[in-house]
């Protein structure tokens, strides 16, 4: 079968707690663009999860990839702060700043490779694919996810502990997937939401919040404002991309009310974080993270957490996928390419149901 130009990727449902079973694994959840490779004859193009060309956007990965045998493959592409942490703000800065040689492309599927479609193969076998085809490059861009095959819990404690985003658990049995289905799930430590931003207040030099809202059924629901998580530098981007789309009326079903307000056409999507959602659906203690420009505003709905599938059943345990630690300069405390600080510390204490899960584990 002829490798496609690109698929549709698999999505994750959200779920208030991680599935559980002899048929979950468990992996980090990184916090930047979720990219598709697509490497044939030396050259790999990447594509956003909307199928945009996003290859001169990140020149060094895709030279990289283009090291690699032909394959299809899924991942994220990820700016690291100084703890070795996924930032999406320092990834928009890279991005704004077209300093892009630093970033990495954590890999966690192959839907094609040498010309076989993997799709219908389970998880697991897709993975080991991914891991040979990946061993044969030697870029420090492109690396492989590994995973947890037990304590989804303890893990996205573990994760949030770390001050991660959360953890993805996936069906190892499972093929791809186009769209959302229950195979892959995400578990999140904190509340977060991509929005439509509508309007802002303040004026044409000055930023003060961010109204935004989602679309139901067409209309644009005002959602609450955004007041914090702004640099000099990115309010000033901010209003650099906003005063274009003035507008006179609000796109917002049912606007707010409140003085200094400017309308915008509904084109520009962010990404936010918030404490909870009140009564009356609006955002608590919101923060801007960054601007998701690989997502029509169209597609922004709201994200509602379902209950997890199944209750747990199994023991939080320590289980260290054997992918992942890395020897290097600093010994077995090398993972994914960063070293771990104090990697002994107890993240989730040992209980009767498992042992301890150390930094190092997680």
């Amino acid at each position: 079968m002829k490798m496609p130009e690109f698929v549709p990727p698999q999505l994750a449902r959200l779920l208030d707690t991680p599935p559980t079973g002899a048929n979950w694994v468990h992996e980090v959840k990184f916090d930047g663009y979720r990219l598709q490779m697509r490497v044939e004859n030396g050259r790999a193009v990447l594509r956003t999860r909307k199928g945009l060309d996003w290859t001169d956007k990140f020149p060094e990965i895709a030279a990289d990839g283009g090291g690699l045998p032909d394959c299809l493959i899924d991942g994220e592409i990820c700016a690291l702060d100084k703890s070795g942490a996924a930032s999406f703000g320092d990834l928009q800065v890279a991005l704004s700043e077209r300093k892009t040689s630093e970033l990495v492309f954590f890999l966690f599927d192959a839907l094609f490779a040498d010309g076989v479609d993997l799709r219908r193969e389970g998880l697991a076998a897709r993975k080991e694919i991914l891991e040979t085809v990946l061993k044969k490059s030697r870029s420090k861009r492109l690396r492989f996810v590994p995973h947890f095959t037990e304590g989804g819990h303890a893990m996205l404690e573990a994760a949030c502990k770390m001050d991660m985003e959360g953890i993805i658990s996936k069906r190892v049995d499972a093929p791809y997937l186009s769209g959302r289905s229950d195979y892959w799930t995400k578990s999140k430590c904190r509340g977060g939401q991509e929005v439509v931003i509508g309007g802002w207040r303040g004026n044409d030099t000055k930023l003060r919040s961010l109204m935004v809202g989602t679309f139901k059924d067409g209309a644009l629901i005002y959602m609450g404002r955004v007041g914090t998580g702004y640099t000099a530098s990115t309010a000033a981007d901010l209003l650099k991309r906003l005063r274009p789309l003035k507008r006179k009326t609000s796109a917002f079903s049912a606007p707010p009310r409140a003085p200094d307000l400017n309308w915008v056409e509904p084109s520009l999507v962010a990404e936010i974080e918030f404490e909870n959602v009140t009564s009356d659906g609006l955002f608590r203690q919101a923060a801007f993270k960054g601007l998701r420009l690989d997502k029509p505003a169209t597609a922004v709905v709201p994200e509602i957490a379902a209950d997890a599938p199944a209750k747990e059943k199994k023991a939080m345990a320590k289980k260290i996928a054997a992918a992942a630690a890395k020897k290097g300069v600093s010994g077995d405390n090398v993972v994914l390419g960063v070293t771990i600080s104090h990697p002994e510390k107890e993240l989730w204490p040992k209980s009767k149901s498992g042992p301890a899960v150390t930094k190092l584990d997680l």
